[in-house]
């Protein structure tokens, strides 16, 4: 973690640009038009894995973007960052998550085995590596 005395900024990973970034809506233009894209991404936290902070979920606009970092070189805190505004920068891509994989982000956060249980089916989502936060 480092923080920007001017702005009180806090950055995890690569201190990045904050201005220029895009909404969902934007990502999925970039998207249909590259199918991988580099991307400075803003929206709002809705939840962050409260095992290590591995992963996040970013709302903006219809969409929720489910984030993970670059190499697993840095994590975000595992609690408290709910709502709040952030920006991304890294790559956007559409991910299918396997049954095993949507198992595991459940477990860790804080699913019932019956929740666990429920899932049968893998999952297409609009995914994110992170290179800073």
């Amino acid at each position: 973690m480092q923080v920007d005395p001017a702005s009180g900024s806090i950055f995890f990973g690569s201190v990045i640009e904050l201005e220029g970034a895009v909404d969902a809506e934007a990502l999925r233009v970039a998207l249909a038009e590259e199918g991988r894209t580099q991307i400075r991404f803003e929206g709002d936290i809705v939840a962050t894995c409260p095992k290590k902070g591995c992963w996040m979920d970013v709302a903006s606009g219809d969409d929720t973007v489910f984030v993970r970092f670059q190499d697993y070189g840095f994590f975000v805190p595992t609690e408290g960052a709910e709502g709040k505004r952030t920006v991304l920068e890294g790559e956007a891509f559409f991910d299918t998550l396997t049954v095993d994989a949507r198992r595991h982000y459940a477990e860790d956060a804080g699913a019932s085995p019956e929740e666990i249980a429920a899932i049968t089916e893998p999952e297409l989502k609009l995914a994110f590596m992170a290179t800073g936060v």
